[in-house]
């Protein structure tokens, strides 16, 4: 690995370095940078291809700035997120186990005949992946020539990867009903809001899984759970965060809405709360991390302009190991 590739790596990992500190590390990857390309501030697409050191330098970056992005967002549904990076050596694989309650029958000292009662299977799953791709010529290029530093090409790399893939979790998530494996009826409803059915639901969920429930919801949705104890506690929290933050004893967590790409639409069903207790995730985020720069000719296109894409295969997938419950709210 070279010096150059190794600071970046180590800067973007926040690892501390002995020669430089964090406030000039960042110009001193880009003074490299140039000069891996020959001293010039300009990418010549005469030596920006397969096999250039500067090439190969940024297509092992990207890689790292988009895994390392995955790890540290703030976005709460991060929360439900299981990611797993099979270029560090995972398996596309989760495994999910059959939970065993078996029933303890009464009998009298020395007798042995109870029915016999076998552990549950449980079974294995895969996320399908595809290829993600980003165009990342321009954000090189003003890197190079100072119009951006290195912090903003880091930033720009992964919020567009990390745009793309919150995008598929709300979808994932958003898509579950009442036929997705490990779920039923018991556990997906719908129809107006209903404070007893809202907490038998959170019971439910409760007694499968024997762990504490918490209420996930965008804004919109969370304020449509209408009922709480007028305390002050109460009215602070839906005046200061726009609903109450708690619902007969469970905490209301919320998501951020987002926009389908490349569309002012919501993602996120305003009308959906889901229930999730303990530390099961159910969205499975999958990255076969070792990504591909692709430089295309000028003479493929009719403006001869050069085009350079970033492509990363992604999956995104839900698998309840545990039970969920969700309720949509009509008619408000």
């Amino acid at each position: 690995m070279s010096d150059v590739v190794r600071t970046a790596i180590d800067y973007i990992k926040k690892v501390s370095s002995k020669e430089f500190s964090r406030e000039n590390i960042a110009g001193t990857i880009r003074e490299a940078l140039i000069e891996l390309n020959g001293g010039s501030t300009k990418i010549d697409p005469r030596k920006f291809y397969r096999g250039a050191e500067l090439f190969e330098t940024i297509q092992e970056l990207i890689p790292v700035i988009i895994d390392e992005g995955l790890k540290e967002g703030d976005n709460p549904i991060l929360n439900l997120v299981d990611y797993r990076n099979i270029a560090d050596g995972d398996l596309n694989e989760f495994i999910v186990k059959g939970k065993a309650i078996f029933a303890v029958a009464d009998t009298a000292n020395g007798i042995r005949g109870v029915r016999r009662q076998r552990i549950p299977d449980g079974y294995k799953a895969s996320v399908p992946t595809t290829m993600k791709l980003i165009r990342v010529y321009e954000n090189l290029g003003r890197l190079l020539a100072g119009r951006v530093d290195f912090n903003d090409f880091i930033q720009g790399v992964n919020e567009s990867f990390q745009q793309r893939i919150l995008s598929d979790a709300y979808a994932a998530i958003s898509g579950v009903t009442s036929s997705t494996a490990g779920l039923n009826s018991k556990y997906i409803k719908a129809g107006a809001y209903d404070e007893n059915e809202l907490i038998t639901l959170i019971q439910h969920v409760e007694a499968a899984t024997g762990k504490v429930a918490k209420i996930y919801g965008t804004k919109a949705a969370l304020r449509k759970v209408t009922t709480a104890k007028e305390s002050d506690e109460a009215l602070s929290d839906l005046y200061n965060i726009g609903y109450y933050g708690r619902f007969n004893g469970t905490e209301m967590i919320m998501l951020r809405q987002a926009h389908i790409p490349g569309t002012d639409t919501f993602i996120l069903n305003d009308s959906q709360l889901y229930i999730l207790a303990g530390d099961d995730r159910p969205i499975k985020v999958v990255n076969e991390g070792n990504g591909i720069l692709y430089a295309r000719s000028a003479f493929d296109n009719n403006d001869l302009t050069e085009e350079y894409y970033y492509g990363q295969n992604f999956g995104v997938g839900i698998i309840c190991a545990e039970k969920i419950g969700i309720k949509t709210i009509s008619g408000s």
